[in-house]
């Protein structure tokens, strides 16, 4: 009988993951965000459950890549060894890394290029020859992360809650569209929708509002998409400084919001390759 394999690829909104048998997708799904912190809460167990419930049968084997860690590190011998007790396997049988070097292995071989990253939060990411890394950027939503999905969110939600002080959101594009995920523009409707969840989920979520406002022709969403594309431009540079003029690829959740945000890091960062990839069926196909 063929290898079932589960590739794991847990972002900071939510964790995708890809069922493989003998090389072959055959079931995916998303279920709750899981990081190295989270798993020492009573909501990360929980959070681990719902993928264990979700894949629905026990794999033989599971690689995981989880924001927050290195291979090397004891916390991922712990987390294999939760992984590993969620899933009725042996310890030997989960393969835990940080989600940006599964990242980064999907698309170079070490010291081939530089990652730029851009899902909830956004990287620079390259792992030398030698193995070690040079990063810029991915310090968490409290200190940057700007040209991904919660810079995306958060600066929408300014450009409507400014609008409040000077008579109310226009009818445009990007207030409509935020206005269908939070439920309203007033301010108790988006204090309740920005405050009302801990954590980055709720505000990135409104990040493909930005960009369907954008792919209509929102001029405020233009501003946005295109900001954020010279902050993903400007956070590959800082790399190069270091690594010489290596090629750059894109990947990450929010190059799906819109074409357009691949569009303007193009405009900004020549020859770079937009490239959204698929790290959950690399982990699972062992890439």
């Amino acid at each position: 009988m063929s290898a079932t394999r589960l590739g794991v690829d847990a972002g900071g909104s939510g964790t995708k993951w890809v069922l493989a048998r003998g090389g072959v997708a055959v079931a995916r799904g998303v279920t709750p965000p899981l990081t190295s912190l989270l798993l020492l809460t009573p909501e990360g167990a929980a959070h681990l459950d719902a993928l264990v419930r979700a894949v629905g049968e026990r794999p033989q084997a599971v690689h995981l890549g989880l924001p927050g860690l290195s291979r090397s590190s004891a916390r991922a011998a712990e987390v294999a060894g939760q992984v590993a007790l969620a899933f009725g396997l042996p310890p030997e049988a989960v393969q835990v890394e940080g989600d940006l070097d599964l990242a980064y292995r999907a698309h170079f071989r070490p010291g081939e290029g530089v990652l730029v990253y851009a899902g909830t939060g956004s990287i620079a990411y390259h792992v030398t020859a030698g193995g070690e890394v040079v990063r810029a950027g991915g310090r968490g939503y409290r200190l940057g992360d700007d040209g991904g999905g919660f810079s995306l969110g958060r600066a929408a939600l300014r450009v409507l809650t400014d609008a409040l002080d000077v008579g109310g959101p226009p009818d445009t594009p990007l207030a409509r569209e935020v206005a269908a995920l939070t439920g309203g523009l007033d301010w108790d409707t988006l204090r309740g929708f920005a405050y009302g969840t801990p954590g980055a989920a709720a505000i990135a979520s409104l990040a493909p509002a930005v960009g369907r406002a954008a792919d209509q022709g929102d001029p405020q969403a233009l501003v946005l998409v295109r900001d954020a594309a010279e902050s993903l431009a400007d956070l590959a540079r800082r790399v190069q400084v270091h690594t010489g003029p290596l090629p750059v690829t894109a990947s990450g959740g929010a190059f799906r919001i819109s074409p357009l945000l691949g569009q303007e890091l193009t405009a900004h960062l020549s020859g770079v390759q937009v490239v959204p990839g698929d790290h959950a069926l690399a982990a699972a196909l062992g890439s």
